[in-house]
């Protein structure tokens, strides 16, 4: 069975980045290697933790420089719940709603 498609070559695609640049020999000196400069430390923004002493995970967010700039909870909101932690709880079991102690 004959094909009766035909394949033609194409020039490469080139973006508008793309311009055309002489090729350079491999004869030539390589150049020295610029001095690098420091790396910029990278944080996780946001940040996890858990705060055991709330017995909860914190979410951090933090800037460029790494400084804490916001937490869920917030700073308020942990200390509740580590001095709710802190006070001593009922030694009665809960009741059901017809007044009988429920089995825990």
């Amino acid at each position: 069975m004959p094909n009766d498609l035909s394949i033609q070559a194409v020039s490469p695609l080139r973006g508008a980045g793309d311009a055309a640049v002489p090729r350079q020999e491999a004869a030539s000196a390589p150049k020295p290697a610029p001095e690098a400069a420091k790396p910029a430390k990278l944080y996780a923004n946001p940040d996890f933790h858990f705060d055991a002493a709330a017995g909860l995970v914190v979410i951090e967010f933090r800037n460029d420089t790494g400084t804490v700039t916001d937490t869920i909870p917030t700073q308020r909101q942990l200390d509740a719940y580590r001095s709710h932690q802190d006070t001593p709880g009922e030694s009665t079991p809960p009741k059901s709603p017809d007044g009988t102690p429920s089995a825990g």
